[in-house]
């Protein structure tokens, strides 16, 4: 091929329409469990979270729901994914060498939150949410700071078994908010497992029969998610059929794919090579703690 500007723009068009292919036709799996947001900024503080309203009855004056007093915020970070297309390749016509190149470039920005999610699970055992202290603990105070907050309890230590699940659904069940009402939790639940469980979690939710031959009560009592980048005895069950949700995705720039291709460039002059880039600022972060029970799988059940 020879490169002009025109050649070069019918080529970007190519790899393009590779990358959007596999970026629309990618499946990630933690829409379930993150609740998207807009950002504007590089961070965004999240005052409401441990303030989150409900109804009541109209007597005398109303109450005012003011903001909560969390200054938890997230920050937005920078990802990035660079490829380099020789221009000995394309004068030799060899550029589809690269197509699949873009085709996985579009599939790892359309899954790249689902990385950032699991670790937050799996780091929520000990890293902190708005609360001050970890994701999944034991006596968390709604209110941070607040002495006379009310407190819960969305952390378990034990593996996956019939009876440890019935434990978490009790408890998420009987979630009660920082008014100490009950959240009505419990509608729409997910079981979110590594595949090192997958077989476990299908017993528990779809078998007919349990282990004694009884009838499985707890079958259908849930959805399960196979988180792919999960691993190892830990497992989350959460509230899915709420607008907020337990973990936050914050994205302040989507993706895109661009270009440099300039031949006036000078990395293009002193390389000899096209760069194409998918670019993006987000991240995500600890939402609602309420909204789901963890374990960390390190006692029988």
């Amino acid at each position: 091929m020879q490169i002009n500007q025109a050649a070069l723009a019918a080529l970007y068009k190519g790899y393009r329409t590779l990358y959007l292919s596999a970026f629309h036709g990618a499946m990630p799996q933690s829409g379930p469990i993150a609740m998207r947001t807009p950002s504007g900024a590089a961070s965004e503080i999240y005052h409401w979270l441990g303030s989150v309203p409900g109804m009541r009855k109209l007597v005398g004056e109303i109450a005012i729901q003011n903001i909560g007093a969390s200054n938890w915020t997230i920050v937005n970070e920078e990802f990035e994914s660079t490829v380099a297309v020789k221009q000995a390749h394309i004068e030799q016509d060899s550029y589809g060498l690269y197509n699949p190149m873009f085709s996985a470039m579009g599939q790892a920005a359309a899954e790249h939150p689902d990385e950032l999610i699991a670790d937050l699970l799996t780091n929520g055992f000990s890293a902190t949410d708005y609360t001050g202290l970890a994701f999944f603990a034991a006596n968390k105070p709604h209110e941070p700071n607040d002495s006379k907050s009310l407190k819960f309890t969305n952390k378990g230590t034990k593996k996956l078994a019939a009876s440890s699940y019935s434990l978490a659904k009790t408890a998420l069940r009987g979630m009660k908010n920082s008014k100490g009402r009950p959240m009505g939790l419990g509608k729409q639940l997910t079981l979110v497992v590594s595949p090192d469980k997958e077989d476990v979690a299908r017993q528990i939710l779809k078998a007919e029969k349990d282990a004694a031959g009884a009838t499985n009560i707890y079958a259908g009592t849930a959805e399960l998610l196979v988180f792919n980048r999960l691993s190892g005895e830990k497992w989350f069950l959460m509230e899915s059929g709420t607008p907020i949700k337990p973990i936050i995705l914050q994205e302040e720039k989507p993706v895109q794919l661009s270009s440099l291709t300039s031949m006036e460039s000078d990395h293009v002059f002193k390389h000899h090579e096209f760069l194409y880039q998918a670019y993006g600022r987000y991240n995500a972060g600890y939402g609602l703690p309420q909204l789901i029970w963890g374990s960390d799988g390190t006692t029988d059940p």
